[in-house]
């Protein structure tokens, strides 16, 4: 593999595109004092997250309005969207970086099945977008929301790992759980007058999504993969100033609605579009393949030798650039998630 490649797998309307939007205008700041600088490389790319970030904001207007309740919804579409840029080292190279967006419907098709596998195949991180109110809201006995697995589909998920993927090409890899839209549960965690119980729940987060996604984490967990693949969960505020409020039927579609209102409790300029966390997935992902392309220079992985060729820099290069990246990053502290950050599987020391 010489290009970089991040796959996104998740239910519609789950935001993932709002997420890369918010994430890109961080980067600079995020690979600040790394040596390494991550560009838009097409047109068509800068225009769909441009367009993201208006839908976002133009929704979010909308809140200023008392009481509104509104669905957030970036891409209604079941489509396949790529994402182009070039990640750049410093006196080294300009390596390809893709970020592909499949819907979860993808995982169900057999007529897609072939392409998505040949897609995880040139992947080196996989991140699975988990719709976040539809995961923790309205929780039943089995540890999880009533609507889980119809909308965030665990168990297609889960399925395709096991039974359409071979061990290699799920070895080497790193996957990351990311929450997506979970304003309703920092907040209320870190809001002292609403959290009278003080209930930890950005660390329920962790032990909801062991039981909502079971299946895979022990597939992933197991001594085949153990060894070989990285696993984490790395919790997003797509918007920052809302708030997830209920779920409301559509009676032409059936289907379940979460609506969101601007939280009366947050400090005035908290409220709005004030995403938090988006670079984080990202930082995760950087730190694992410069891991990987370091292994790859000493023979250990010569999976990501290509990867490694292309990127070029010193040795010692490459280590500062990881090594701020490291401290950027948000992870648990001994075996206590931060904020919901947890490293469930860590074989190459991310």
């Amino acid at each position: 593999m010489d290009t970089i490649n991040i796959l996104m797998l998740g239910g519609r309307r789950c935001g993932k595109t709002t997420v890369l939007s918010a994430m890109y205008r961080e980067i600079g700041k995020i690979l600040a004092g790394t040596g390494m600088g991550l560009d838009v490389a097409d047109n068509k790319t800068r225009a769909e997250l441009g367009r993201a970030a208006q839908i976002i904001e133009e929704n979010i207007k909308k809140f200023s309005v008392p009481l509104t309740r509104i669905e957030i919804n970036d891409n209604p579409t079941g489509a396949r969207r790529s994402y182009a840029f070039s990640l750049s080292v410093e006196k080294g190279g300009h390596i390809p970086f893709h970020i592909h967006d499949i819907p979860g419907e993808w995982l169900t098709d057999p007529q897609q099945e072939g392409n998505l596998r040949g897609l995880i195949r040139q992947c080196q991180v996989i991140l699975i977008a988990i719709d976040t109110p539809y995961l923790f809201a309205k929780t039943t006995g089995k540890g999880y929301g009533r609507y889980h697995e119809e909308y965030n589909k665990p168990l297609e998920i889960a399925n395709f790992f096991k039974n359409s993927l071979s061990l290699e090409e799920i070895r080497e890899r790193m996957v990351l759980f990311v929450p997506i839209k979970c304003e309703r549960y920092y907040n209320l965690e870190h809001t002292p007058q609403l959290n009278i119980f003080n209930r930890e729940y950005m660390r329920e987060l962790m032990d909801v999504i062991s039981a909502g996604y079971k299946d895979l984490l022990q597939y992933l967990r197991s001594p085949e993969l153990a060894g070989s693949c990285t696993l984490a969960i790395t919790p997003i505020l797509s918007a920052g100033g809302i708030d997830f409020v209920r779920f409301r039927k559509d009676e032409e579609t059936g289907r379940m609605i979460a609506l969101y209102q601007e939280p009366e409790f947050l400090p005035k300029e908290q409220q709005g579009y004030h995403p938090r966390f988006c670079e984080q997935p990202m930082l995760y992902a950087l730190a694992f393949i410069l891991i990987q392309s370091m292994r790859a220079k000493t023979g250990k992985n010569t999976m990501y030798q290509q990867v490694a060729n292309r990127m070029g820099g010193s040795p010692q290069q490459i280590f500062t650039a990881l090594d701020t990246i490291q401290k950027k990053m948000k992870r648990n502290e001994g075996i206590l998630p931060q904020d919901g950050y947890f490293i469930i599987q860590n074989p190459v020391n991310v």
